[in-house]
Formats: structure tokens, sequence, C-alpha cells
């Protein structure tokens, strides 16, 4: 994208702008100050990242003060392009416009209608030039010819409505070490990966090597030089908080229609009080300008998804946007038709890899977190779904990506069943405003891990052997007409367990042993026919630790010492077990040659949450 720079003075006061159509510009200053105005172009166009950089370095210059005639104001923009390195430096000229010449160009006639639907539809989004073209398509807007697209958004910027930045933030020091050198470091825009993750190639904007964005390239490519189209923050978000406060007084109102639990009663409470509370001050006693966040840190089979219904309704209600961010593409499909039922009078959107929805915009928004980078201050809320999951987790441009689209007077709820170590610790601390949610549905306690010594899986498989004590436990389970999910570490070892187990457990019965992978092509074909108790014993890795609830269930993870399985994906993969209220107290076994910290910590986790829930009276009594 190429860009030109020009002063213009208003009023006998200069100030530097840039353009990517420059007689948008022309006629939209002489429109509003006729003869007042005077604009000084200069040429030849740079790229936009040049453009915007050298930008910076003008307005930091008191131009009013040192532009006192023409040459002074081409040697001012000179030395600022030598400054940034710009090639051919000496070459830049300009050329002056007056009120007289400006009447002699052609007129720019724009549609004020389509003006309008351009700007909603960029509002609270932010998208490369192919992104922005795709959404005109989609939106049926004909902006006609060339670059008819361009006016549009030219003047758009120039009435504050969108923002137009290159790819890259660039941060200009001086090292001392080196003797006071020169340094400069990128990141990008978009995503927030540093220089780790940025890459030189030759380009013919800049025409010179550009660094672009390997992290984000899914996305599309993102260069210095690239532009971004942000568009304006989408309705008002205090507004939306001031009128939920002063509506809804009684916010047991919002609750009531959704069945809820005693537990799930007062998170959702306690998140809605939160949502509707004042905000905080920082330590100079002025008001955050951040959104706040607030944890939800429920356990597996708790009912998140129930939870977060009434916080939906409130803010949409009052004329918010909702955003509900998962970390699966599979997740997003379910939520979609529960959503939807739950909420038949409000728009939904459905964002993943190839969504037909990709540019519609929707009251109530199910994204996976990948698709957020297209988003900027767009949403009242945003919820997000399993922090601690693959990607999310230990991702910092998902996280990046997740803390921009809410708007600085929104809220993010987190929800999570196993928090990562670090939000654990601030929600403790009392740093990050949270509620427990330690029991589930059906009222009844956790299932607690039962340790099983046995050998290495690689030695099982070796030697053709299994200790007597695990498979006794299997064989219960099987007696007992449980669905056996078997973890295992890592991918090669599932067909291995599969055909052990064969050996070990069918006999002379007909019990059917699979297994699946993420490389598995049927896996979703497997894990039906799991649910529908086709197959009995599932052998499987980590992939199936959440997501997936079936009636009846028994878990054992095999090797429950190795290193790939922390505290939390124990704590998931056990969380398989007892989600049934027919069936409450499923089995969970760890079997391993040592009992390793992790272990410990996820029964310590497990069984810290039964006596919260048994010390609130949650747990239901049975005869």
């Amino acid at each position: 994208m190429k860009v030109q720079l020009y002063a213009v003075c208003l009023n006998k006061e200069w100030n530097w702008h840039l353009t990517i159509h420059p007689m948008t510009d022309i006629q939209y200053w002489f429109e509003q100050y006729a003869a007042d105005a005077g604009l000084v172009l200069f040429e030849p166009f740079i790229s936009f990242g040049q453009g915007v950089r050298l930008l910076g370095k003008l307005k930091s210059a008191n131009l009013k003060q040192t532009v006192q005639n023409d040459e002074s104001m081409l040697r001012q923009f000179h030395q600022a392009a030598k400054d940034c390195g710009l090639l051919n430096c000496d070459k830049i000229a300009m050329k002056k416009i007056t009120f007289r010449e400006q009447g002699l160009l052609p007129r720019m006639i724009l549609d004020y209608g389509i003006y309008t639907k351009v700007v909603l539809a960029c509002s609270g989004r932010t998208l490369l030039v192919e992104e922005f073209e795709q959404l005109l398509n989609a939106a049926n807007l004909e902006l006609g010819a060339g670059e008819a697209w361009m006016s549009y958004l030219q003047l758009a910027l120039l009435n504050g409505d969108i923002k137009l930045e290159n790819g890259l933030h660039i941060k200009e020091y001086r090292e001392w070490r080196r003797g006071y050198q020169k340094r400069m470091i990128y990141s990008c825009k978009r995503c927030g990966s540093g220089e780790e993750s940025l890459y030189w190639s030759a380009c013919h904007f800049c025409g010179q090597d550009c660094p672009y964005c390997e992290a984000c390239l899914t996305m599309g490519r993102v260069r210095f030089c690239s532009l971004l189209i942000s568009g304006g923050t989408a309705g008002n978000g205090e507004l939306v908080v001031k009128e939920a406060r002063q509506s809804f007084d009684n916010l047991e109102n919002y609750i009531k229609p959704w069945g809820l639990s005693e537990a799930q009663t007062r998170a959702s409470l306690e998140g809605l009080q939160f949502i509707t509370g004042e905000r905080g001050k920082d330590r100079h006693g002025l008001l955050d300008k951040e959104p706040r966040k607030f944890l939800i840190w429920a356990v597996t089979g708790a009912g998140k998804t129930e939870m977060i219904f009434p916080f939906v309704h409130l803010t949409v209600a009052n004329g918010g946007r909702v955003l509900i961010a998962t970390p699966r593409k599979d997740v997003v499909l379910e939520l979609q038709p529960r959503i939807s039922r739950a909420f038949s009078d409000y728009s939904v959107v459905t964002l993943y890899g190839g969504s037909e929805q990709r540019w519609e915009q929707g009251q109530i928004t199910i994204a996976t977190t990948h698709q957020l980078m297209r988003f900027d201050e767009a949403f009242d809320l945003v919820i997000i779904d399993e922090i601690d999951a693959f990607p999310y987790h230990n991702n910092p441009m998902l996280a990046y990506a997740a803390a921009k689209v809410c708007k600085r007077s929104g809220v993010n709820i987190l929800l999570s069943a196993t928090p990562p170590k670090s939000v654990r610790q601030a929600a403790e601390r009392g740093h990050l405003p949270h509620v427990r949610v330690p029991v589930r549905f059906h009222k009844s306690p956790l299932p607690v891990p039962v340790l099983i010594v046995a050998p290495s899986l690689n030695k099982s498989i070796n030697t053709r052997t299994l200790p007597n004590s695990l498979i006794a436990k299997l064989a219960a389970s099987v007696e007992r007409g449980a669905q056996l999910f078997v973890f295992v570490p890592n991918i090669r070892l599932v067909e291995p367990t599969v055909e052990l187990l064969r050996v070990k457990l069918q006999g002379g019965n007909m019990l059917c042993i699979e297994g699946t992978s993420s490389k598995d092509s049927d896996r979703t074909e497997r894990v039906q026919r799991f649910r529908n108790r086709d197959i009995r014993v599932l052998v499987t890795t980590t992939i199936l630790e959440r997501g997936v609830t079936v009636p009846k269930s028994d878990v054992f993870i095999l090797d429950a010492d190795s290193k790939l399985f922390d505290e939390a994906a124990l704590v998931q993969m056990a969380g398989r077990a007892g989600r049934s209220k027919d069936d409450p107290a499923g089995k969970v076994y760890f079997a391993a040659k040592e009992i390793t910290r992790s272990q410990k910590e996820a029964i310590r986790q497990i069984e810290k949450m039964n006596r919260i829930a048994r010390k609130r009276g949650y747990f239901e009594r049975r005869k």
C-alpha cells in the first residue's frame, strides 16, 4: 500500500497528515475551510509503513515554529525522511495546492448511504485490505471500479470513524551499551508477536527488505507496510453497563429462567453483580481504562455454559454485544444451537476457519480464539472458555487478541476448571475477582483418583503383560457396564495398547476395544460409536481430555507419571468420569511407576473442591 504525506494550514496553523487518496483530502479541507486552507503535498508516494513512521517524526517537531517558508518545510521533510532511512531522500519534491487551484481538479462524489454502511461494516474490526474487500463483497457494497474504496476509507479516517494503521509497530531507542547506537524493535499490531516471529523479505511497496509476521500468517500476511483498517468502537459500553445498573435492581430475575442449581445460581449472581458494579480506580484515583476481569472457577461438569446465560441476556437486552470464545471449532458448533435456542430473539453468528458467517455481525458471536485477531474493541462482554486449553494456554498471540477485542469499558469473563497457575494465584491472593463452583449439577462429589502401581507402558507392551491389580480394575469396570476411557501419553502408544487390552480383556467375549488420536481421520465417528456403546473401551490421548461427556464412564490414565500429563491434564481427564446423574460415582485410576507432583496436586485439587462443596452444603444427601 502506497501513501502520500502532506501538510495542511488552517487559520495559519500547520498540521501533518497522510492519505491513501489525495483527492479526497484536498476536497475535504477546502470544502470546510475554503480560502482559509492551504495544502502542501510531498511526492513521490511511499509505502504505508514508511509513511506512518515518517509522519510520527514530523509530528514530533514543532511545525508552527520551524516552518518559515517553503524551503524550510522541504528541508524539515528531507531531514525526517533521512532519519527514517528512506531511499533517494533528495529527490522528494513538494507541491502547493490553493483554494483556486483545487476548483480546477475533478471532484469526488461519494454516496452517504454507502459511506455509512462501510463504517458500520468495519465497526469493531481490524482488517487487511484483502479482508476489507471480502467484507465489501459479503455486504453487497458496490463502490465502483478503481480506487473508489480508498476515497471512502480516507474520508472515514478524516471524520474519525476509522483508523488506518500499518501492520507492525516500531519502537526506536538508543542502546547505551553500544555507544547509544540507534536500534528498532518491531511487533505485530494484529497478534502482538515480537521480533522472534518476524521475517524479512523483499517488498515492492517499500523498494527494500520489509519484515512480516509469521505467527499470524494463516490469517493473512501482515507486513510493516501493510494497511490495517480498524473500525470505530461498536456502541457505547459505558451506556450498556449504566442502563443495566439502573434497569435491573433485582438481578435474580435474570437467573430464574435458566433453572440453575444453587451453586450455579450463586456464581451467576456474583458475576452479574460484578458486570453491573462500579469500575475500579488505579493508585492515582483515576478510573481504570482497561476491561475488568472476572474468573469462574468451576469443576468439570459444573454446567459453565448455563451459568453464562444470565450474563449474555443482561448485556444484549441493554444493546450490548457479546463474544463467546473457545479454543476449538467443534465446541463452537456445539454451542451454536444451544445459544440460538436460548436467545432466539437475538442474532447469533459463529466464526471459525471456513465459516460462512465470516463477515456477518451479530449481537452474540461465538468464535474460535484465532478469529479474535480480526476484531478490536468490538464487544461489551467477552467470555473466554477453557483459558487453560490448547491453543489458548501459553499462547501470547491469542491472549493478546483476546485482550483487545473487549471494549475498555467492558468485562472479560474467564471460564476454567483448571486455571493456569498464574491465574489461580491471582485469584487466591485477591488480585482477580472470582467465584468457585465446587460441585457438579447432580450435587455429588467429584470422583477422587485411586493410585495403582504399574510398570511403564512401554515395558508392559514389550513384555505383553499388565499388573494384576490394573487388570482387575479394568475387568471390574467392564463388568459393571461402564464405558472405559484409557488415556496414554502419546500417539505411538495408542495402537499397541489397544492390542494389549484386547488380549487381556476380551477373553471369550466380544468386547469392542478401539483407539483414536489427533491423527485418526475417523475420530469423530469413533467417538460417536463410543457414545453409542458400540465401542466399550476407547484408548486415546489428551485429545479427548475435555469436551466429551459419556454417561457411566470410568477413566484409566496409564503412565500417569509422564511429563506430558501435568496437573491440569490429569484433572481434566479425571473429569470424564462421574458426569452423569445416574452414575455420579464413576471410577478414576492413575496407573504409574512413580507418584509425581502433578498426580498429587491433581488429587489435592479435586479433594479441595469436594471439601468446599461439602462445607457449603451443596452435596445432596442420599439414602
